[in-house]
C-alpha cells in the first residue's frame, strides 16, 4: 500500500526534518525507503509519501513502546 501522508509539525520543519532523516523508526524495514519523499509546505507543515508501505509491520512499530522511535512518537514535539 502507497500513502501520503500530512504532517503537522509542533517545532519547525527543519528540526522534524532532521529527526525524520535519522530514522528512529527504521522506516527502510516497512517502506521501499528508496522512493519515499518528502516536501515541506511550510514551516510547520510537510508531506511525506511512502511506497509499498507493509501495513502490520508499520503498526507494529508505531505502538511499541520499545522502539527506537517510541519517545519522539510519544512527546510528539516535533
Amino acid at each position: 500500500m502507497d500513502l501520503c501522508i500530512v504532517v503537522h509539525i509542533k517545532s519547525t520543519y527543519d528540526s522534524w526534518k532532521a529527526i525524520f532523516d535519522e530514522d528512529p523508526g527504521r522506516r527502510n524495514s516497512f517502506v521501499d525507503e528508496s522512493r519515499t519523499r518528502v516536501g515541506k509546505v511550510d514551516d510547520k507543515t510537510a508531506m511525506v509519501q511512502f511506497f509499498d508501505v507493509d501495513m502490520p509491520k508499520m503498526a507494529q512499530m508505531m505502538n511499541d513502546p520499545n522502539s527506537p522511535a517510541a519517545a519522539v512518537i510519544e512527546e510528539h514535539v516535533v
